[in-house]
């Protein structure tokens, strides 16, 4: 399905109702534009910025667990890049 809109003298345009209701957005909320590489722009609603911090804490949370699982099992963590060198090929790094 497709809907045609016009700009008006101030760049804007009507969101047909229809597209407001798939995308679940409605009067004051921000929506999104995304250009691809092909040229098509496609609209999508955007988060608030509530919802963005709470997704950002969310991925650090998250990075931090892994983090904090590999450095348990993390031989190497204290090791700086020459000793980690210097262990891997003691022959071949100067003292």
């Amino acid at each position: 399905m497709s809907y045609l809109s016009k700009l008006t003298t101030k760049s804007q345009i009507t969101v047909p109702k229809d597209v407001r209701t798939a995308l679940g957005v409605g009067p004051g909320q921000q929506v999104k534009f995304d250009i691809g590489e092909d040229g098509r722009v496609s609209l999508v609603a955007a988060d608030s910025a509530e919802e963005q911090e709470r997704r950002k804490q969310d991925f650090l949370s998250r990075v931090a667990e892994v983090r904090k699982r590999f450095r348990l099992q993390d031989q190497f963590a204290g090791m700086d890049g020459l000793e980690y060198q210097r262990w891997i090929r003691p022959d071949r790094i100067d003292q």
